[in-house]
């Protein structure tokens, strides 16, 4: 195998964040579309055991999981210049905590799409989607706060907590029973500059 190879679906933050952490090291990799809810969840499962994407497999042939590990070890391996994780100590954890936030808020997204979108209305928890939508809110409404009005969270280029916080505000604007439209001014600002270069706009959802 001679380049690296991502699993996942479009739609999916988590496996976007992995996408655009690739290509703003520079990392030449391979995108395989799998609907691990249809036929490729089966057959998936020889690359992760749980039929979960993301997935990276490696030119040496290793498979990775879960997005949190495939960046540590894309953290690990790259160039210092190209490491989107600051080393100094206290910006290392302003941006992991931005990360954590967003991570979170993703999670929690995520689960809300099962249970409004993939579970039968007769099926459904009221109080527990009640319940998924406030945390979606509160943790974009957390983010919004932290959000630079211009420029990046990295400074002069974008880093790990940019990533996060685009892809978790990008994958909300897909649900629609949430509304995107008035509340997040700084994170819609974050993610129209982040959309505007290649490397975002490649990865976009769709």
């Amino acid at each position: 195998m001679s380049a690296l190879v991502l699993y996942g679906g479009r739609r999916s933050p988590f496996v976007r964040r992995i996408a655009l952490w690739l290509a703003l090291q520079g990392r030449a990799f391979e995108r395989r579309e799998v609907g691990v809810f249809g036929a490729d969840f089966e057959s998936f499962k020889t690359i992760n055991p749980l039929g979960r994407v993301p997935a990276l497999t490696l030119e040496n042939g290793d498979h990775l999981i879960e997005s949190g590990a495939i960046i540590d070890y894309l953290e690990d391996t790259a160039a210092p210049e190209n490491r989107l994780i600051p080393a100094a100590a206290g910006p290392r954890l302003q941006c992991q905590q931005l990360m954590a936030l967003a991570g979170a808020t993703g999670e929690k997204a995520v689960a809300y799409v099962y249970e409004t979108e993939r579970r039968p209305a007769q099926l459904q928890w009221p109080e527990w989607r009640d319940r998924m939508e406030r945390q979606v809110l509160g943790g974009l409404a957390a983010l919004e706060a932290k959000t630079p009005t211009d420029g990046w969270f990295g400074g002069d280029k974008p880093n790990g907590a940019d990533i996060a916080a685009v892809t978790i505000h990008d994958f909300a604007g897909t649900i629609k029973t949430i509304d995107m439209k008035t509340s997040y001014c700084r994170l819609a600002a974050l993610s129209a500059r982040a959309n505007a270069t290649e490397a975002f706009s490649a990865s976009a959802l769709g």
